[in-house]
């Protein structure tokens, strides 16, 4: 592992992990953002009531104040670099970003996160100042990458979105989906899978754990909340509710209730 800091709230790391290595619970920061780069291997990304499957060369941008964690994903190990960056160095371009986004296919990201790894080390005057630089570029090159993956003139996944949680608690299967966009079931699968980096499954089971999250933070009881997100068995959910959140929903339900 390679940490180096600096006394602005600066600081920027890169570790290996074996396999599940995972974050002991749901943290956030105050007045400042995380960027996080996954150089090798696969994770699951925990921000407020979503969950994100992050694969290799992509990039992650929290605002502060978010509630977040990592959790592995798979067997394998990975290689991260990991920076903490002052909001007030963003100044300017944080206002116009979303609490948080994803990226994938960011390769070009890399010798730039090595390069603000290298930069930390504070080696002259100078080297604050091109942090500073350096953590600009690689957000403003990350969230075009994004807006433009996310163009309003495709609604793509917006209607799948849509159509999932009209009918979390009916059908959601492949084909249903596949058959409302008027698309074969495997062009579906593979169009999703580019469009949003994660298989039509995770992307329902996620969904279904949001809508459950949400129904336990509203007081709603574990069958409920079970019920709500379209799950037929509460045994069942109870074993996925774990599985994805690491925690039981009785319990989840205890530490969120509002």
């Amino acid at each position: 592992m390679y940490h180096y800091s600096m006394d602005t709230g600066f600081s920027c790391n890169y570790r290996k992990r074996a396999s599940y290595d995972q974050m002991p619970g749901l943290h956030s920061h105050a007045g400042v953002c995380e960027f996080y780069f996954l150089s090798s291997g696969e994770r699951r990304y925990f921000i407020q009531d979503s969950v994100v499957q992050v694969h290799a060369k992509s990039f992650v941008f929290i605002k502060p104040g978010l509630l977040h964690k990592t959790s592995y994903l798979g067997g394998g190990g990975h290689s991260r670099y990991h920076a903490i960056v002052p909001a007030g160095w963003l100044d300017g371009t944080i206002d116009s970003l979303p609490p948080f986004f994803v990226c994938h296919h960011q390769e070009v990201l890399e010798a730039l996160f090595a390069d603000l790894l290298l930069e930390s080390r504070g080696t002259d005057c100078f080297s604050m100042a091109f942090c500073q630089a350096l953590s600009v570029e690689i957000l403003v090159k990350a969230y075009r990458s994004y807006h433009d993956s996310m163009n309003p003139r495709d609604d793509f996944l917006d209607r799948v979105s849509a159509y999932v949680r009209r009918n979390l608690t009916g059908e959601v299967g492949l084909e249903a989906v596949s058959c409302q966009m008027n698309l074969s079931a495997s062009y579906f699968s593979t169009l999703f899978h580019r469009r949003s980096g994660m298989r039509y499954s995770d992307f329902v089971r996620s969904m279904r754990i949001s809508v459950a999250a949400d129904a336990l933070e509203r007081g709603c009881s574990v069958r409920q909340a079970s019920a709500l997100a379209g799950f037929s068995d509460p045994g069942y959910f109870k074993d996925v509710f774990r599985l994805v959140m690491k925690m039981p929903p009785s319990a989840y339900r205890k530490i969120r209730k509002s």
